[in-house]
């Protein structure tokens, strides 16, 4: 397990098992030189309100994309984005909920796609931020999505590329300030597909967190094995396992429609954190995907053996 620290000196991570290496981020240049995909679902960029989940957890995106902030002491961690152009909706959002957009000091995704990280280069330009990421999304995000795996001979770029400060792994802990953020590396969806979890008290009472990737499966997507993803299946099939183990009291994920949002929550509500507690909806949920993995393998080998 490797644990990285946020340093209080401006734009920095430690991380320890490399004794103190202190990694300097400059901020990135302005590019738009990446074809904007056509935006598909209004609601990925229909503004929301912004909401506290439980504690210092936040929820800071579109009516149907899920963006998460954490505050700390020592400033915030952001997941995700939305596609290019979701960027003046963040930082409304963080600013309607009274904290400062130039103090996110981490940035994560659960996912190397389009629709969650277009806005990562833009906020890690503005704010210095330092951008983490699985090993096996890390390519992806620093080409703009050239080289997901759907496309083995390469694209141009979809979105702005991002360059990755720090590269994460299964079991590692991010540290800012008096905060700890655990990593689970869930691929499938994408090869560096993650979730990260943590566990927070409410009036003495202990939870379980979980910002899940689901193991959603794209069209367009073999999942008994791709030219530009071997080992696809098998990376399924070990999320699934893995995502089961977990058991949060609380989950959200990339998508509102993922954690039932617009069901727990509507606009006006009060600050509630126990209407988000659904350890039986996560494991439905992931059952579900589960289920759909599995159907959608049966079929691929039937038409093989055809």
């Amino acid at each position: 397990m490797k644990s990285f620290f946020y340093h209080s000196q401006k734009w920095a991570v430690i991380t320890l098992v490399s004794m103190g290496t202190l990694l300097l981020s400059p901020l990135s240049n302005s590019q738009d030189n990446f074809t904007h995909l056509p935006i598909t679902n209004e609601g990925w960029l229909k503004p929301f309100t912004p909401l506290r989940i439980i504690n210092n957890l936040y929820f800071v995106g579109s009516y149907e994309l899920g963006q998460f902030l954490i505050t700390t002491n020592e400033g915030h961690i952001l997941i995700n984005t939305g596609p290019h152009g979701s960027v003046p909706l963040i930082k409304t959002s963080i600013e309607t909920l009274g904290l400062n957009f130039n103090d996110i000091k981490i940035l994560l995704t659960t996912q190397a796609h389009w629709d969650h990280v277009g806005g990562l280069a833009e906020i890690k330009r503005i704010t210095g931020a330092q951008m983490l990421a699985l090993e096996d999304d890390a390519p992806v995000l620093e080409d703009g999505g050239s080289s997901d795996y759907k496309h083995p001979q390469g694209r141009d770029p979809v979105f702005e590329p991002v360059m990755v400060d720090k590269t994460l792994s299964d079991g590692d802990v991010i540290e800012l300030g008096d905060f700890r953020l655990n990593v689970h590396h869930h691929p499938g969806h994408t090869k560096g597909a993650s979730s990260y979890s943590f566990t927070t008290a409410v009036a003495n009472t202990n939870y379980s967190v979980l910002i899940v990737n689901m193991g959603t499966i794209n069209s367009g997507v073999t999942v008994s094995g791709m030219p530009g993803y071997e080992s696809i299946q098998e990376d399924f099939r070990e999320t699934f396992i893995s995502q089961l183990e977990l058991s949060p009291d609380i989950y959200v994920s990339a998508h509102a429609s993922h954690f039932y949002l617009h069901e727990k929550f509507k606009p006006g509500d009060v600050y509630d954190p126990t209407r988000f507690i659904d350890p039986d909806g996560y494991v439905e949920k992931i059952k579900y995907y589960q289920k759909i993995y599995l159907d959608q393998l049966e079929e691929e080998r039937a038409t093989q053996t055809q």
